[in-house]
């Protein structure tokens, strides 16, 4: 699943859950999110992938929420999303 795909679906998202995304991020990069609140940011293998921590579900729920975004998100809230992640998060 793409950050974008997974970004889409983020109603179905619980309290707990945390972001994971292949590096480098683009709204392409291949994400899953994980059902269990995370103690640590260390990157997750899983699929012979490497995945680095993005944000806590909630947060990047939030946050597209306070950008009006739709729930098919589109490019450019995805990229603020990744600039947010990047800079302030």
């Amino acid at each position: 699943m793409t950050l974008r795909e997974l970004l889409c679906r983020r109603r179905e998202w619980s309290e707990e859950n945390t972001i994971f995304v292949v590096e480098p991020w683009s709204e392409d990069s291949a994400a899953f999110l994980s059902n269990e609140a995370t103690e640590t940011t260390d990157p997750i293998i899983q699929s012979g992938k490497c995945y680095a921590y993005f944000l806590e579900g909630f947060i990047a729920r939030d946050f597209l929420d306070d950008l009006g975004a739709p729930d098919d998100v589109g490019e450019a809230a995805c990229e603020r999303l990744i600039r947010y992640a990047i800079d302030d998060a």
